[in-house]
């Protein structure tokens, strides 16, 4: 989890091949805001690291993933809250449930360093500390609940988003093994980043986080600033669960604004309901434009939905929600 006792990023390094983390390692050392805690050549030396360091982050080259004793350290990473990011051989990886990234990615970045400080939000000016996700940029915090049908609905949403649009949390009803598929594809189609959430990400503009897999929700960490991934059982029939994160989303009040797509069930309504009762503005696809009118419905027969729309009126709908002030967006 975060380090909740420094406001650095600790991080630790796993790779085998010396040559190249000593080039990580240098980029790292150049980055205050950045802690190492240490540089592992194999996973029994990563293993007793992160259990005396316990880090924010591990880095963690594309190939240990696959040796045999992975899925124990995996395990212990998720025990810990430790997030972790795999550096995949070409842009646009997919490395099992994990966040992925490339050489190719962290070389635009320039280098490791600006990388880690970019996708963390970190190093910002004295006098301007990391804004709430539901204000970053004048943008509130968006979150998007779908299941049947919602694929199709996500890409026409998300296509209308700019370079630097809403930071955006959705749960996708999907099995997991489709899920980096689904974020490439989705990436294709938005012109924000499209990935899977790791378990602290930064929500900052122009991040759209998908709930990765299906062994933990995603909520918000009050007061807006990081996602969480957390197990526990199944919430509205589903892990993960809409209604856990729209829950989690009614804490930032008229900071959010909520979107229910096309779905079967009632998963998302409860978590709808919540977040206008606390003053976020809502959103559910009509009954003509959905696949299944089922999830939206349930928000709309409860008075959950602020605004039924069709799917092509919603993506510039929510943005224009999500840009509006605090105090134009209480709705009763």
């Amino acid at each position: 989890m975060p380090s909740e006792r420094s406001s650095r990023l600790s991080v630790l390094l796993l790779d085998p091949r010396r040559h190249r983390s000593n080039r990580y390692l240098l980029s790292i050392a150049e980055t205050p805001e950045i802690t190492l805690v240490g540089c592992a050549r194999d996973l029994t030396e990563a293993y007793n690291i992160t259990e005396h360091e316990q880090p924010d982050l591990v880095l963690l080259a594309e190939e240990v993933t696959g040796l045999r004793n992975f899925p124990m350290y995996a395990a212990m990473l998720a025990a810990l809250e430790v997030d972790c990011v795999a550096i995949a051989a070409t842009p646009r990886s997919a490395v099992g449930p994990y966040n992925a990234t490339s050489d190719t990615e962290i070389d635009r970045a320039g280098g490791m360093g600006p990388f880690l400080a970019a996708r963390r939000g970190l190093g910002r000016a004295p006098g301007h500390p990391r804004p709430d996700a539901g204000s970053a940029d004048g943008w509130k915090t968006v979150v998007i609940g779908a299941s049947t049908g919602g694929v199709e609905a996500l890409i026409r949403v998300l296509s209308d988003y700019p370079e630097t649009g809403p930071p955006t949390l959705i749960v996708q009803h999907i099995s997991g093994k489709f899920l980096p598929g689904l974020a490439q594809r989705l990436d294709r189609h938005c012109a924000s980043t499209v990935r899977p959430a790791g378990l602290s990400d930064v929500l900052a503009p122009g991040l759209v986080l998908l709930a990765p897999g299906n062994e933990r929700h995603l909520s918000i960490i009050a007061p807006g600033r990081r996602c969480r991934l957390s197990p526990g059982a199944p919430v509205s029939g589903h892990r993960p669960s809409v209604d856990v994160l729209f829950h989690s989303a009614a804490g930032l009040g008229p900071a959010a604004v909520g979107v229910l797509l096309t779905g079967m069930g009632r998963d998302g309504a409860g978590g709808l309901a919540a977040m206008r009762r606390a003053g976020s503005w809502t959103i559910g696809q009509d009954e003509a434009s959905s696949t299944v009118y089922g999830m939206p419905r349930a928000a709309f027969e409860m008075g959950a939905v602020a605004q039924q729309l069709p799917i092509s009126r919603i993506g510039s709908a929510l943005l224009s929600a999500a840009a509006q002030s605090t105090e134009r967006s209480r709705h009763g």
